[in-house]
């Protein structure tokens, strides 16, 4: 919206030209010089284009090429307007933004509002001679109030868009850091994990070694006890990996809500109290709210979308539903199209997954959760470890 509010101000630019184009045709008049002046801003206001991304971008310094060309036609331009309001309104639109658009320093805007408030002046003897110094004068100060009215209305816009810019930079690397705190801390917790353990084994092991010969019984008992502690020592490794890849119900369906409602849906959660699941259930019901969000937004013009979340009273299964209207013609699978991933992963840890267009023209997709959900052994989110320290050897 703020870009939009922005964008308004050079149309305004090319807006003079074509009323005195009009009005000049009205009146039998031919109209070359209005043309002459519409094909010059109409130019103008083109080179502006990339200055303006590049403004919203944040760059300091501008296109050169494009912003001396922008000038130079605009100035240009006016001076095919017959009538001395529509040049000084067209100078004062173009100039409120052209002053927006280098952050490097203050001498080019400085001497750019000079020239361009100068011009009229100029012209006046020679484009304007019917019209009056007090009635020019007049006109012109008009044009500085209005150009000064614009110069603020894009102040408020260019600063409204800095501050959203800058927020969302901030947040992005909020999440940089949250995932390079996580990473930090699953490296830490292996370390524990395996330092102090991976020290005893390998003692053990070259006192194992050691002993073949001169005491194989002694050896045999090292050896067991080694084969012993690689096997505890594997499975916290696996109960750590497990933890760590396990997704938060409750903060995904916040995120998930969140997102929707800065899309324009209002998302609307029910029954997440009162469902008290398992962490299995958490973790795969989690994917599902993911999974049916992420579609939502993709394959629909969603107005609203529901979160539910119960128990079957014959089975006892968690039950989640996604729901949402204005569902995009050919998303035939789901809410927004469900992924043949998530369906593959509700099947093969036993659950039931099923997306269908309700005659209220809804889309609804149903995951009936597994009684006893767990990862799978060859989901792509359960580690590939094996069972034992030799089980790669009998395979």
């Amino acid at each position: 919206m703020t870009a939009y509010t922005v964008l308004v101000t050079p149309v305004i630019v090319i807006l003079w030209p074509v009323i005195e184009f009009v009005q000049t045709r009205m009146h039998g008049n031919p109209g070359w010089s209005e043309a002459v002046s519409l094909v010059l801003l109409v130019g103008a206001t083109v080179c502006m284009g990339p200055l303006l991304a590049a403004r919203m971008r944040g760059e300091a310094a501008p296109d050169t090429r494009l912003y001396v060309a922008s000038v130079l036609l605009t100035w240009a331009g006016v001076l095919f307007l017959r009538v001395e309001v529509y040049m000084v309104s067209a100078l004062s639109a173009w100039l409120s933004v052209m002053l927006h658009l280098h952050r490097g320093g203050r001498r080019r805007p400085v001497v750019l509002a000079v020239v361009t408030a100068v011009i009229p002046w100029i012209a006046w003897p020679f484009l304007y001679p019917y019209v009056s110094a007090g009635s020019f004068a007049v006109t012109w100060t008009g044009g500085v109030a209005m150009g000064i009215l614009f110069y603020l209305g894009c102040t408020v816009s260019f600063r409204l868009w800095d501050i959203v810019r800058d927020a969302f930079a901030a947040q992005e690397a909020k999440a940089r850091l949250a995932v390079a705190e996580e990473r930090l801390r699953f490296t830490r917790d292996l370390q524990d994990l395996l330092g102090r353990d991976l020290t005893v084994l390998a003692t053990r092991a070259a006192r194992a070694e050691r002993n073949v010969s001169r005491n194989p019984e002694e050896a045999r008992t090292e050896a067991a006890e080694v084969h012993a502690l690689a096997r505890d020592a594997l499975r916290r490794v696996r109960a750590a990996v497990s933890g760590y890849r396990e997704l938060d119900l409750a903060e995904e369906v916040r995120s998930v809500a969140a997102t929707l409602a800065a899309d324009g849906t209002r998302a609307t959660v029910t029954g997440l109290d009162g469902l008290d699941p398992s962490p299995a259930e958490a973790s795969l019901a989690a994917r599902v709210v993911r999974e049916g969000g992420s579609n939502v937004l993709r394959h629909s013009d969603a107005t609203r979308c529901r979160i539910s979340f119960s128990r079957d009273p014959g089975t006892g299964r968690a039950v989640v539903e996604v729901s949402n209207d204005r569902a995009r013609p050919g998303a035939d699978t789901g809410p927004g199209g469900v992924t043949g991933g998530l369906a593959d992963r509700v099947r093969r840890e036993g659950g039931t997954l099923s997306a269908v267009r309700t005659d209220e023209g809804d889309y609804l997709l149903r995951v009936h959760l597994p009684a006893g959900a767990h990862p799978s052994p060859d989901s792509p989110d359960s580690p590939d470890f094996p069972d034992s320290p030799d089980a790669e050897e009998v395979r």
